[in-house]
Formats: structure tokens, C-alpha cells, sequence
């Protein structure tokens, strides 16, 4: 009987593979990406052979699937898969880029040769994201080789960005020290820098709280709200006092409504931006550990700017807003909810302090600025950006990774601010999920604030956004648009 049932499963497992191909060539991305699933689940090698051509799949989400499941491959001979010309070693650089990303979720250590020889792959991109997988694997406890080509990347680099995930996964391997990192404190490089401060707490606390303390006075936004947030992780009197003088002497808005949201979390109190109560509660503070926070209700901020709802607690915010889909749909009003749109957003910009700089980036299936780079909120600056942004009649899928990039380029952007259903549907990325993972990473050594406006989304991508939005100290809102 185990025989025939032995049997049975033998020739069942060719059929489910054959139907699972044939749907692989669909015409339908949903059928597709269905067919990466299941083959994924069949484990076998012709059916992740399947899985690893899917990577090039021109429909995001079938490639983003592909890339997810290309995880769970296990073994000497799967994971050869993802060294040779259809991954790691493709001319394509964006399916190089999905695999070095494949590898850093891998549940056991792949190859160490290939992965290194890779580190020299001509886009930085690819780079960057070996480095943070082989630093993931490192903190999995699945990367053990020695990796002096980290340290090669880190000092040599031609982008900061490499050089700072480079660094951190260096230390991630404990193979960087107290020396070294005061020496790559003082380079010229703000990403580099903060990545300094990322590495001390990879090694020793005292080394984290010293290398924090130190670039609360860097010339970066982003390298002080990286130090700010390594104190406050220290979750102690000394790291709580420095972000009190921190508040008193952060320049920039956003600095400081970061520092309080980090001041308030520590403390459970909900003081604003005036730096004396916090000075207050700092002083009574005893050495050492701080106690844990009371709850408290969270009090109405001030604000004399929002956008649908939203906050804005920034000087130099970047508007991205979604023009696919359904924001051409009439309401009951007769009215589309784009004209909602436009008039939301005429408030938002009406009402900034010239002292603003801001831009704004429409996008379908091609991210459109209005300016290459932020501009001052004066009221010429204004009336031009809303007579742009009335006139839009973009339609098409919605590329919100495309447009994040966009917004990103702009070196002098401190918060983003999304307009969406929440739904994306064109560009390179689809899946909320890993896209969260994806800017989170990229935006480590910034820190840019995310924050969305979520029109009419449903419960389950709002989550999304809402953890995206989160681990980048930004916010969400709802926004009713039918």
C-alpha cells in the first residue's frame, strides 16, 4: 500500500508542475503570480528554476512575488540558483538587485564566494543591498566568513550609501572597532556618518551612547536624528538629557518634532516643542536606567498647517499624490475626487510659512515634479505649483516606489508626504510588504519622515502603511473622498 500511494504522489506531482506552467505564461499578471505560489510550494528544482525566471517578469507583482518566495530555497544545489546568469550574475540589474535582497532572508548561509565577488558589481545599488543582507544574515547567525571586503567598501566606496551599509555590516560581524569608527566619524560623507553611529551600537553600548553624543552636533539633519534615536533606544538619563539639549538647539522643524516624539515616548508626558518642562522632567531624573514611561493620552498638537488632516510638521516636505485610479471617479456631488484633491492641497500650500520649502510630484505610471528641487513657499512659488497641479489630468497605473525615489533624489527633503488609495499598481514595486522593508533600509542613514494620507483604503493596506510610515517616525490619516 506505501507503495502505491509512493506512486500515486509520483505521478500527481508532474501534473501539478504542468498545470502550474502553464499558467506561469498567462496573460493575466494575477494568474501569474498565482503560478510562482504554487511552484514554490512544489519545492522542486525545475519549479524554483520556474520561480527564478519570474524575477523578470515584466508585472510587479509577479517579480516581487518571485523575490519573496525565492527565500524559502534551502540546500547546496537550490541555492546555487541564485548565483548564475539569471540572478546574481544577470545582466539585468534589477533582478541582480532582487536577488542580492533574496539572499540577506535566506534561513542558512549561502555561498560566500559569489555573494563577495558580487560586492564588486558595477551599481551601487546592488552593492548597498548585499551589504544589508550580508549583515542580516550576520545577525541571524548564518553569515560566518571573514568579509574584509566590507571593510574595503566602507573606506573606499565612491557612494556613501555603500559605504555606510557596508560599515554596519562590518560591525554586524564584529570586525570594526572604537578606532576606527571616530576615524569615519569625521568624514565628509553624512550617510557614512551616521552609519558610525548605527555601527557603535552593533559592538557596545558605551561605544553607541559616546558616537550618539557626538554627531548630536553634525552638520546633517539626518546624522542627528540617527544619534537621537540610538540615545533614546539607551532608554537612560544620560541619553534623555542630551536629547533635551538636543530640542533646545535643532535649527530645523522636523529635528525637533522628531526629538519630542522620542522625548515623549521615554517619558509618557506629551510637552510640545518648548524645550523648558522637558528640562524640568530631565532634571529629575536619577542616574541610570529611566523608569517605565506612564501612559498618557495623546494631546492635540499644535499645528497651523495640515494637509487632509495631516500635520505637517516639517520645513522642507516634498507632496506626492496619486492620480491613478479611482481619483477620477465623480462622487455624488457631480464633482471627481480629484477637485477635493486640489482643493486640499491649495489649503495645505496656502497656508505654509514662506520660510517653507517644499515641492510637489504627481504621479501615474511616470512620477512627474512640479520642480527639480524644493522651492520657497512664497505666494508666487504657491499659486504656480496649484495652477501646475489643477491642470494635471495624468491617468494610468500608480507607481509609488518610482515616485518615492523621486522625491528621495532631492539631498535638502526631509519629510514626504503620499496622497493614496494605497494601493500601488505600476512601477518596479507592488508588494506593500517588502517595499516597507525596501524603504526602511534605503532610508536608515537619513531619515526622511513618510508620513500618507490614505483615501479610502482598505483596512489591510492601511496597516501596511501605517507600520511603513512608523519605522520612519511619520503618520498616517484617512481621508473619505467618496
Amino acid at each position: 500500500m506505501i507503495a502505491a500511494f509512493t506512486l500515486c504522489v509520483a505521478l500527481l506531482a508532474p501534473q501539478g508542475f504542468d498545470e502550474l506552467a502553464r499558467k506561469f505564461v498567462d496573460t493575466d499578471a494575477r494568474v501569474r503570480r498565482d503560478a510562482v505560489i504554487g511552484l514554490a510550494k512544489l519545492d522542486t528544482p525545475p519549479a524554483w528554476e520556474k520561480v527564478v525566471a519570474a524575477l523578470r517578469d515584466p508585472k510587479p507583482e509577479v517579480a516581487d512575488e518571485a523575490q519573496l518566495q525565492l527565500a524559502g530555497l534551502a540546500g547546496t544545489a537550490e541555492l546555487a540558483l541564485l548565483y548564475g546568469k539569471d540572478t546574481l550574475a544577470s545582466k539585468d540589474e534589477f533582478v541582480r538587485l532582487r536577488t542580492a535582497e533574496v539572499l540577506g532572508r535566506l534561513s542558512e548561509m549561502p555561498d560566500s564566494a559569489p555573494v563577495l565577488n558580487a560586492l564588486a558589481d558595477k551599481d551601487a545599488s546592488v552593492r548597498r543591498t548585499l551589504c544589508w543582507s550580508i549583515e542580516r544574515l550576520a545577525n541571524a547567525g548564518h553569515w560566518s566568513a571573514a568579509t574584509p571586503a566590507l571593510g574595503e567598501l566602507a573606506r573606499k566606496d565612491k557612494h556613501g550609501g555603500v559605504r555606510g551599509a557596508a560599515l554596519v555590516a562590518h560591525a554586524a560581524l564584529r570586525a570594526e572597532s572604537a578606532e576606527s569608527l571616530a576615524a569615519l566619524a569625521l568624514d565628509g560623507d553624512a550617510q557614512l556618518r551616521a552609519a558610525v553611529v548605527l555601527a557603535a551600537r552593533a559592538l557596545d553600548a558605551e561605544l553607541a551612547h559616546v558616537r550618539a553624543s557626538a554627531a548630536l552636533e553634525d552638520s546633517a539633519l539626518g546624522v542627528r536624528l540617527v544619534a537621537a534615536e540610538s540615545l533614546a533606544a539607551g532608554r537612560d538619563a544620560r541619553g534623555a538629557r542630551a536629547l533635551v539639549v538636543l530640542l533646545e538647539s535643532e535649527k530645523e522643524l522636523r529635528g525637533r518634532w522628531h526629538t519630542v516624539e522620542l522625548l515623549r515616548e521615554l517619558s509618557g508626558l506629551q510637552h510640545r516643542l518648548d524645550p523648558r518642562p522637558w528640562k524640568v522632567w530631565a532634571a529629575a531624573l536619577s542616574d541610570g536606567p529611566l523608569p517605565e514611561p506612564r501612559k498618557a493620552e495623546r494631546s492635540d498638537e499644535e499645528r497651523s498647517v495640515s494637509f487632509a488632516g495631516l500635520p505637517i510638521r516639517s520645513e522642507r516636505v516634498c507632496f506626492l499624490i496619486d492620480l491613478s485610479g479611482s481619483i477620477w471617479q465623480k462622487r455624488a456631488d457631480g464633482r471627481t475626487r480629484k477637485e477635493l484633491v486640489d482643493e486640499e492641497l491649495r489649503k495645505a500650500l496656502e497656508s505654509l510659512p514662506e520660510s517653507t520649502r517644499f515641492n510637489v510630484i504627481a504621479y501615474t505610471a511616470t512620477p512627474t515634479p512640479w520642480q527639480r528641487s524644493l522651492v520657497s513657499a512664497e505666494r508666487k512659488n504657491v499659486a504656480k505649483a496649484l495652477e501646475w497641479f489643477v491642470a494635471r489630468k495624468d491617468t494610468g497605473s500608480g507607481d509609488v516606489w518610482g515616485a518615492l525615489q523621486v522625491a528621495l533624489a532631492d539631498p535638502a527633503v526631509d519629510t514626504l508626504v503620499v496622497l493614496s488609495d494605497g494601493a500601488p499598481s505600476g512601477g518596479r514595486r507592488w508588494n506593500l510588504g517588502l517595499m516597507k522593508q525596501l524603504f526602511a533600509e534605503q532610508n536608515r542613514f537619513r531619515r526622511v519622515e513618510l508620513d500618507a494620507v490614505l483615501a479610502d483604503a482598505s483596512a489591510r493596506l492601511a496597516r501596511e502603511w501605517d507600520e511603513m510610515c512608523a519605522a520612519s517616525g511619520g503618520r498616517t490619516v484617512r481621508l473619505e473622498l467618496r
